[in-house]
């Protein structure tokens, strides 16, 4: 297969701003060559192995073109991921001249500039349907050249003028539109952080502008004029209930990116730190022979949560097996994630406890045996509550408990960085999701624990993990009602809600 060169624009922060081809080409990519500002979960979508190769300010054109050459002249796709846009003072106009020069194909794709986002992002509409003629005038301004610039051109060109600045650049930038000839009484908005959660806006004055504190980001958005004034009407992003907060999430990798996306579309800023590990249990035997003799053995398969179905199931497959494993097997889930789980591979639960948790579990699926008595298989953890097993051999129940996996502290260099987030007070919120996640980061945190905890919001999916918590002498402020994630994010966005 010939290889190919894609340029492709990232977008100025959120990964959700990637166009459709831009998500198209990065998942075909055989090797990414990226800027250093590229939001993480833009890389993740890259198939697991694809080598990711940031690109340094110390690296010239040249070289970025030839190791991208080298790669499609080997029958590779090389992906070249710019933030921003590529040819929006982006790079692309002399790495594309040179990839081409190797006489490989190439493709660009275009990414959501900075300097447009601000509008849409910060409230501010850069034009309005209500001017005669409407303009704007763009500009990048960095470190070091300031003075390239033809200011006594730029600062008068237009009503509007949004510029990209380097943080060092900002008050040289402002100081020289007064001096060529813009009032120091015209309206600025400096936008930190365009599209992330942690987008940060400043309204002043041009003039005030050298007297600010500098900018904490790389980059800022400036925009001069009245059109920088923010539209009470069109501020819908930093209006989200949980914009700006930093959340830890702790629980599995595999579940940490849903988890995720759910806090990041409430405005939140999370932050993945895995406190468990998914690893097979101590004995897979036992969950071999209950997979191959399943069939007709149990009345009802019932399962504590979405590790455990996942887990279950790819023992399934792994015997060349399917769903019609389970047979005439009534399935009972501990709640919805759980449920979900099992559509994922095919399967309907024929009870959802209503009450997440194993007491409530335990009632409704008796309530649903009435003078039954099945053989019942229960998938959990290797380390759980007994309640439920006990509860159901109380009522006479004949109960297989087997293991699908156990839970492991990541490795250490994970949860280094953990504690001076805490110290530094740069975490709002940690949430814990089971017992699991409790117990790992207060193992990891040691006799530090409670005291660095103490400094943020500590939120809980439920009772069980909140006394978990609580027995660790952690302090728990916020306790979902529905025991499950949205249910978590549902009591976090109350407890941050704005008290009139």
């Amino acid at each position: 297969m010939a290889g190919k060169v894609t340029f492709v624009g990232a977008g100025c922060g959120d990964p959700r701003l990637l166009t459709a081809r831009a998500a198209e080409v990065i998942a075909d990519a055989d090797v990414l060559l990226f800027d250093p500002e590229i939001h993480p979960d833009v890389l993740a979508m890259a198939r697991e192995g694809v080598a990711r190769i940031p690109v340094t300010p110390e690296m010239a054109g040249d070289r970025v073109a030839f190791l991208l050459a080298s790669h499609a002249r080997a029958g590779e796709h090389a992906v070249r991921l710019s933030w921003g846009d590529p040819l929006v003072f982006g790079v692309a106009d002399v790495e594309v001249p040179a990839v081409t020069r190797h006489d490989v194909p190439i493709e660009i794709v275009p990414g959501v500039s900075p300097l447009l986002a601000v509008a849409a992002f910060a409230g501010a509409p850069l034009t309005r349907t209500s001017d005669a003629s409407p303009s704007v005038a763009l500009a990048v301004v960095t470190r070091g050249h300031e003075a390239l610039h033809d200011w006594d051109k730029l600062a008068v060109a237009t009503d509007t003028i949004s510029l990209l600045c380097d943080a060092a650049s900002v008050a040289e930038a402002a100081r020289s539109l007064v001096f060529h000839g813009r009032k120091p009484t015209e309206p600025v908005a400096i936008v930190e952080n365009v599209s992330l959660p942690t987008q940060r806006t400043t309204e002043t004055t041009l003039g005030q502008v050298p007297q600010l504190p500098a900018p904490k980001t790389h980059r800022v958005v400036m925009v001069v004029g009245e059109r920088s004034r923010r539209m009470k009407a069109l501020a819908w992003f930093e209006a989200k209930p949980l914009f700006g907060k930093r959340v830890l999430v702790t629980r599995a990798r595999e579940q940490g990116g849903a988890a995720a996306r759910l806090l990041r579309e409430r405005g939140a800023d999370p932050v993945l730190m895995p406190t468990i590990e998914i690893h097979p249990p101590s004995d897979p035997a036992a969950l071999v022979d209950a997979v191959s003799s399943i069939e007709g053995r149990y009345g009802w398969l019932v399962l504590t949560s979405a590790n455990g179905v996942e887990t279950l199931w790819a023992e399934v497959k792994r015997q060349g097996r399917d769903a019609r494993v389970f047979g005439g097997t009534m399935i009972a889930a501990i709640g919805p994630a759980t449920a979900a789980a099992l559509e994922r591979c095919g399967l309907s639960a024929d009870l959802v406890a209503k009450e997440h948790r194993g007491e409530g579990l335990a009632t409704e699926l008796l309530a649903a045996l009435g003078e039954a008595r099945p053989r019942i298989l229960l998938a959990r953890a290797e380390v759980a509550r007994d309640v439920l097993p006990d509860a159901l051999r109380a009522a006479g129940c004949d109960v297989d408990v087997v293991a699908t996996y156990k839970t492991r502290s990541p490795p250490r260099p994970l949860l280094e960085g953990l504690a001076a987030l805490l110290e530094a007070g740069e975490v709002d919120v940690v949430t814990f999701t089971s017992s699991s996640t409790v117990e790992h980061l207060c193992d990891a945190l040691e006799a530090r624990a409670p005291d660095l905890l103490a400094r943020t919001c500590v939120a809980s999916i439920g009772p069980i993990t909140s006394g978990a918590a609580r027995a660790r002498g952690l302090r728990v402020d916020v306790e979902a009602r529905a025991y499950t994630m949205p249910g978590l994010v549902e009591a976090l966005e109350h407890h941050f809600r704005p008290r009139i």
